[in-house]
């Protein structure tokens, strides 16, 4: 999953959040120094991970996408379920999305002194591109998989992966429709014994 649904997966607490965010940027052991919420927010970006490298229907929206590019699919439907998410958020997570960013920036501002190096510039982007909103275009789909495309060194493989996306948008809307219950239940049961 990328930012947008761990953010929201972990919204039960804004220190699970914070966690949820600081995920993919914390390598190895979790630091003992995080106050005790966000490093379990760590942990719980890190089950979801690998619970969401279970789920069929991820198999699958992986399995429709051209397979010479198969190593880049996995960031790729990341990206996918962050705009699935956004373009029906108040259905999905029950509240405004608009509203959903505001209530996470101002858990990362006040956590400010947590976010170091790649973390606090990322967060100074995707506020500065309100990247959680655009999201519900394919636009920034594209945008953000060019970048990961770029820092890969297979840039060739944006314009097919688009054309994919584009000739199974349906069949992939209706995987993430099928699995994302299935992380969220997950994530609030993980919560509830852990937090």
């Amino acid at each position: 999953m990328n930012f947008l649904a761990h953010g929201t997966l972990a919204s039960a607490h804004d220190d699970l959040m914070v966690g949820g965010f600081l995920g993919d940027f914390v390598k190895g052991p979790v630091p003992n120094e995080l106050p005790e919420l966000i490093g379990r927010g760590v942990r719980l970006h890190r089950r979801i991970d690998a619970f969401s490298n279970t789920q069929p229907h991820i198999r699958a929206s992986v399995e429709r996408l051209p397979a010479q590019f198969r190593r880049l699919a996995p960031p790729f439907i990341d990206l996918l379920a962050d705009h699935f998410l956004a373009a029906d958020f108040e259905r999905l997570h029950g509240e405004d999305l608009e509203a959903f960013t505001q209530r996470f920036y101002a858990a990362l501002r006040n956590r400010d002194s947590l976010l170091k190096g790649h973390a606090r510039r990322y967060f100074e982007y995707i506020q500065a591109t309100h990247s959680f909103t655009r999201y519900r275009s394919v636009d920034a789909v594209e945008q953000a998989f060019s970048r990961i495309a770029l820092r890969l060194g297979h840039t060739e493989a944006v314009a097919p992966m688009m054309l994919r996306m584009e000739q199974q948008y349906e069949d992939l809307r209706a995987d993430f429709e099928r699995y994302y219950p299935h992380l969220d239940e997950h994530a609030t049961a993980w919560i509830a014994d852990h937090a």
